[in-house]
């Protein structure tokens, strides 16, 4: 993403980037670790998080407070404003948060919701009014990863809402002009092309995230 490389220019500062802020769904290893590589810009790095998820990235506070330190910021179910043109809401789940963006010239929304263990009515709603949807693909079934590895926890005590038997009928129904799976584990059966489980959810109408999507959405 060249539009986020840091700026060369000495008045921005050589290690700054043009990023706004980071919204963070919860505090997962694999969401919130990106933070540390954003250490050497000069002013404090902005995160909006819930109240929890600030708690139990206290390490990574402490480890950034050495370098550009943290300006963390309250998310609201309400828009608000994360930059000059694009705004964005929160949406409640149990044990995460998802995201709604919209932008605030276009007026077109998405939503990101990478952590989905149920079907709220408040994200059903967001779901339906959003024009691309980017949803929680993490698992085929709800015993994937016991298949693999013994004693596993199922999909849905991880948080994850399984796609056979959870999210794929209900994205099938969703108006979004598109709608993206993503997050998906590496035993997920519909990263490999040629598979049924993949087929079945190209024929919803749902794509599957690969590298560079950002580039093309």
């Amino acid at each position: 993403m060249p539009e986020l490389q840091p700026s060369c220019t000495a008045a921005a500062g050589s290690r700054n980037t043009p990023i706004a802020g980071v919204l963070l769904t919860n505090p997962d290893i694999d969401h919130a670790l990106g933070l540390l590589l954003l250490r050497q810009q000069e002013p404090p790095l902005v995160v909006y998080a819930a109240d929890e998820t600030q708690a139990a990235l206290e390490w990574i506070d402490s480890v950034l407070a050495k370098f550009s330190g943290i300006e963390w910021r309250k998310i609201t179910a309400e828009f608000q404003s994360l930059s000059g043109r694009i705004g964005f809401r929160t949406i409640e789940l149990p044990g995460s948060v998802a995201f709604q963006l919209r932008d605030d010239t276009s007026g077109a929304t998405a939503l990101f919701a990478p952590s989905v263990g149920e079907l709220t009515d408040e994200l059903r709603d967001a779901v339906h009014t959003s024009d691309v949807v980017l949803f929680d693909g993490t698992f085929w079934s709800d015993d994937e990863l016991a298949a693999v590895r013994r004693g596993a926890r199922s999909a849905r005590k991880m948080n994850h809402l399984p796609i056979r038997d959870g999210s794929l009928d209900f994205l099938r129904q969703s108006p979004a002009r598109r709608k993206i799976y993503t997050h998906i584990n590496n035993t997920n059966p519909i990263l490999m092309p040629g598979t049924r489980e993949r087929a079945q959810v190209e024929q919803a109408g749902i794509e599957i995230a690969r590298d560079g999507l950002e580039i093309v959405l």
